[in-house]
């Protein structure tokens, strides 16, 4: 029976990882993206945590929380939010309070433990705010962080603070809320607890816990405004349903951790310092994902960066098939792939049942199990074909072979030698179907020569 050429088959292998990362990236998405089920009640609200990975107030909350949001509207329901954060970046603190000033439905606040700095703003258009009894909210004076040192200092300028006090003003004005003490928050540093925040009027009551709170939610009446529409509702939540980030949120809030972001840099330029320095272009490849990666960290727009990824990934593939080893160029390129289709931009959430939902996972589990033990064979006939290679060649001189494609001094081609068809490269130039004679091995690639004598026989 003819051997399965080591060659072709390590292409097979980057097939199959390939597929199966894809199916495994279905699989662990379809749970997180879609968290809440479908539900005829308009008494179940939506939850989300402001904490964690996304308890930073910066651009990948701000996503999770658009697509929450898009998703209380969609079914009408209220969307709570608990809070625990140490703040975030101006820009996103100013559209996500946006968000929440001009929402077509309920937010309701829950300050768990800590609501500081920009956090403190964005609960202000909140249409409720409890708060913890050992809960604290303020402290928002805007500060710089110098990127090399990791030192900050605080703003004092005026055009800057000013702007934000009045962005802050309106939102706690829209809400009947205490501005004064708003300000405060941003110009001295103010920080309230508990009770103390409900006595200055920037929360409305303290709850001990997020039950406590929902409970204490019930029959509350509140007015919304939007479109210049004014709409009254009585606040009734029975239960919740909890909203979870995405993989694709969580991906890209890691990626945008100053500590992440300043080691891809680190891998990104000195990497490509010394594979221009050593002559390993070969490396370039990897030390270009490391740097697309690193562009996350700024104002870059995701979008780009993720095709970016995805045409890098595809040409490394490519490349990798028509010179195949599963060297630098195919783990680059996997490497590029995955991340680039992870940070690819989805759909908001929208209302999938839970059977769509557990068919579409089980669709995906037995999809990648199927794939994986594929891929387990294919990578054990490998092995296995290497070992017969390592075997036959284990320099047994004057062994012959045929040649099937042109050969020259510095351009390799093909070989059919015990069955299998290798790449050969050789001093001499050598046509398709001329007899060879095997010399050598470097690896995966056979030293060949030209047979002698013309009456050579090949078998």
């Amino acid at each position: 029976m003819t051997k399965v050429n080591g060659l072709i088959l390590s292409q097979c292998c980057i097939l199959s990882t390939m597929t199966l990362v894809m199916f495994l990236i279905t699989l662990l998405q379809l749970p997180l993206n879609v968290q809440c089920q479908n539900s005829e009640s308009s008494s179940v609200a939506i939850l989300i945590r402001l904490q964690g990975s996304v308890g930073t107030i910066d651009v990948p909350t701000e996503m999770f929380i658009r697509d929450a949001l898009s998703l209380a509207e969609q079914r009408g329901v209220p969307l709570i939010v608990l809070v625990d954060s140490y703040g975030g970046y101006v820009d996103s603190m100013v559209n996500i309070a946006n968000m929440f000033l001009n929402s077509k439905v309920p937010v309701l606040g829950y300050i768990y433990d800590k609501a500081l700095s920009a956090a403190s703003i964005v609960v202000q258009p909140m249409h409720i705010i409890g708060i913890s009894p050992y809960g604290v909210i303020g402290a928002a004076q805007p500060i710089t962080v110098n990127p090399v040192t990791g030192q900050y200092e605080f703003i004092n300028e005026s055009k800057i603070i000013n702007s934000i006090v009045a962005m802050a003003v309106r939102y706690a004005e829209a809400r009947g809320r205490n501005a004064t003490s708003v300000q405060l928050f941003i110009t001295r540093n103010l920080v309230l607890k508990g009770e103390e925040a409900v006595k200055k009027g920037v929360a409305d009551f303290v709850a001990v816990d997020l039950d406590d709170f929902i409970s204490k939610l019930n029959e509350r009446n509140i007015s919304i405004k939007y479109d210049n529409v004014i709409k009254n509702i009585t606040i009734s939540i029975s239960s919740y349903e909890e909203y979870r980030p995405s993989l694709y949120i969580q991906v890209y809030t890691y990626l945008r951790d100053p500590t992440i972001n300043s080691i891809l840099w680190f891998l990104g330029f000195f990497g490509t310092f010394i594979a221009l320095l050593t002559g390993r272009i070969d490396i370039l490849p990897l030390t270009i994902v490391f740097l697309l990666l690193a562009l996350l960290g700024g104002s870059v727009n995701l979008n780009i960066i993720s095709i970016l990824l995805i045409a890098l990934g595809s040409l490394l593939i490519v490349i990798e098939f028509m010179y195949p080893g599963f060297g630098i160029l195919g783990v680059g390129g996997i490497i590029a792939l995955v991340f680039g289709i992870l940070l690819m931009p989805i759909s908001p959430a929208t209302q999938v049942t839970p059977t769509v939902i557990e068919s579409l996972r089980n669709l995906a589990l037995i999809l990648g199990s199927g794939l994986t033990a594929l891929l387990s064979i294919i990578l054990y006939k490998a092995v296995e074909a290497g070992r017969k290679r390592k075997k036959a060649v284990q320099m047994v001189s004057n062994r012959l072979g045929k040649a099937v494609e042109r050969i020259e001094p510095g351009k390799r081609g093909r070989v059919l030698y015990e069955g299998e068809y290798w790449f050969a490269e050789s001093s001499d130039v050598i046509e398709p179907g001329e007899v060879v004679e095997v010399v050598d091995r470097k690896g995966f690639v056979l030293v060949v020569k030209k047979k002698q004598y013309k009456n050579s026989s090949f078998r």
